[in-house]
């Protein structure tokens, strides 16, 4: 059985390694810069008769002011709330009626417009975009309508403890950066935004040098990209409508924060700076957030979740964006158990800093990730989403094969240095939110003293350590053999020497050379296996054993995978 998996995931290697580099050799998206600055990517993909196409509007929830904050969001809701030539109503519809879909989402860095269609209704799709994103009425009662919407969505989030914990993490990591409020605004910024404030917004942000349109389907670019010049031809370009945001200012010491709420599990959270998106280190962020808690045979999900159950559940993630962001780990647990978390979290953070991963958790995690972008293939909207991804924050909209390269390109020694780099103490921010009636048993000091204590034990159990991650044990066996094992983790095999007092040394005059040819002798066949069938189950296992004998010793070697 374990055969037939080795060969199984051979195969998929195979055929994940034969996807990739379809997707590398293809000639790639055509991308079209118009005259009044609108970016046009269109990338062809017939493999289904379907067509995604999507509005990036490079403006989101960190280039608002306090005042109104949660304002992309609410232009979000409004945009396809009809236009000039269009009732309420009727855009949704039009959609609709020829079987497609149509939404929107905000994020912090980009608001983004989107449709699906059957390709033959192509002319639909880009019609519906590109009229709603010119033309948009701003009904004031439809305004009013999803002003109470927004509002109810914010009431709603108060009661979910997943976002409050996240809400608690971004507000007490960033002091300065727009990053710190949520993307969906207050009750209070929501309530004070007008219809005047979304038609200054419209006229500042929604201009064709700040937006970029993705197409990618089943649609002939040349074409496409005539229907898209005729459809903006009276888009007008304006003045760069960006402005310099607050820089943050480096974190130097630990924060921490407890909430309560009426919940019955404990949430645990940690963030910790990291650096913009366009940033080398990202590639190594998003392989350690594999290695840490990528399935169940990652570092915390094994550890704090399967062997010593101390959480229902484990995550961790990067949150690259446009400026510097924060790594995530959260947790699910009893309140009893947090110190308990915090401290394995932290071990095996520190067991990362000094060794790395193994070689095969660096190999799954890279396989993972790489795997993630083949599947994200499978849909239009999937290959649109990447395209326009990649375009806006990064100025390269087939960055994606970049990306796959330098996420095999990825070393132990580079996990070991974003860990020792970022996932610090001084770098930490940490909210405990618990139960109402838990709060007052845990403390903001108490979560601190944990981490310091943590921290100091973690340091000292790995202190005698070499910082190689190198280890070597010597064990006397019970029938008087001496066993030493030495790990080095940089490369995926093992040697074996077995040795003897022996060789040239102990050898009589008149048997000059029978060290030599014993040794020779040792892989010529065993009482279990013949020449033949030893010499093919290490062929079978890219390895080998051979007999040596030198100036004092004699015995046999062996490599293997």
């Amino acid at each position: 059985m374990r055969h037939h998996r080795r060969i199984f995931a051979y195969l998929f290697l195979l055929i994940i390694t034969a996807a990739s580099s379809a997707l590398a050799a293809q000639s790639g998206p055509l991308k079209t810069r118009l005259d009044n600055g609108l970016t046009v990517i269109i990338e062809e993909e017939h493999s289904a008769p379907v067509v995604s196409v999507q509005m990036w509007v490079k403006v989101g929830s960190a280039d608002e002011i306090d005042k109104h904050a949660g304002i992309s969001h609410v232009f979000e809701h409004m945009l396809f709330k009809g236009t000039a030539t269009k009732k309420v109503g009727e855009v949704a519809n039009m959609i609709e009626s020829v079987g497609g879909e149509i939404n929107a989402y905000t994020s912090f860095d980009n608001t983004v417009y989107y449709t699906t269609v059957p390709s033959r209704h192509f002319a639909t799709g880009l019609d519906v975009i590109s009229d709603s994103i010119q033309n948009s009425a701003f009904d004031p009662e439809e305004l009013a309508k999803e002003l109470d919407v927004v509002l109810e969505e914010i009431r709603m989030n108060e009661d979910r403890p997943e976002r409050n914990l996240f809400k608690s993490l971004l507000g007490n990591a960033f002091a300065a950066h727009p990053y710190k409020r949520p993307t969906i605004g207050s009750v209070e910024s929501v309530k004070s935004i007008t219809r005047q404030n979304l038609l200054d917004t419209f006229k500042k942000w929604y201009v064709p040098n700040n937006m970029m349109l993705v197409i990618a389907g089943d649609v002939d670019a040349d074409s496409a990209l005539a229907s898209v010049k005729e459809a903006f031809k009276n888009f007008k370009k304006k003045r760069e409508p960006h402005a310099k945001r607050a820089v943050e200012p480096e974190q130097k010491e630990l924060k921490t924060d407890v909430l309560g709420m009426d919940v019955k599990e404990a949430r645990l959270g940690m963030a910790f700076h990291i650096p913009e998106v366009r940033d080398t280190d990202t590639f190594a962020l998003d392989v350690l957030q594999i290695v840490l808690a990528g399935g169940e045979t990652s570092r915390l999900v094994k550890r704090i979740k399967i062997d010593e159950q101390l959480v229902y559940g484990i995550t961790a993630y990067p949150m690259s964006l446009k400026n510097p962001g924060l790594f995530f780990m959260t947790a699910t647990l009893e309140t009893k158990n947090i110190d308990a978390t915090i401290a394995a979290t932290i071990e095996e953070m520190e067991r990362l800093r000094r060794h790395g991963p193994k070689f095969d958790e660096l190999e799954r995690a890279k396989f993972n990730i790489e795997s993630d972008f083949v599947y994200s293939r499978e849909t239009m909207g999937g290959i649109a989403s990447k395209l326009g991804y990649y375009e806006t924050l990064l100025g390269d909209p087939i960055y994606e094969k970049q990306y796959v390269e330098n996420i095999r390109k990825v070393t132990a020694e580079d996990i070991q240095r974003v860990v020792g780099r970022y996932l610090t103490e001084q770098n930490m921010t940490m909210t405990a939110l618990v139960p109402t009636g838990d709060k007052a048993a845990i403390t903001t000091d108490q979560l601190a003293k944990t981490v310091s204590t943590a921290s100091g034990a973690a340091k000292t159990m790995f202190a005698s350590e070499k910082e190689t991650g190198e280890k070597t044990t010597k064990v006397v066996l019970e029938n008087g053999i001496t066993l030493i094992v030495k790990e080095v983790h940089a490369n995926p095999t093992v040697a074996f020497y077995a040795v003897f007092p022996g060789g040239l040394r102990f050898e009589e005059s008149g048997k000059n050379g029978i060290g030599n040819f014993t040794a020779s002798m040792l892989t010529r066949g065993t009482s279990k296996r013949t020449r033949e069938e030893l010499a093919k189950e290490t062929d079978e296992m890219a390895g080998g054993v051979g007999g040596l004998s030198g100036w004092n010793s004699t015995g046999v070697s062996g490599k293997f995978l």
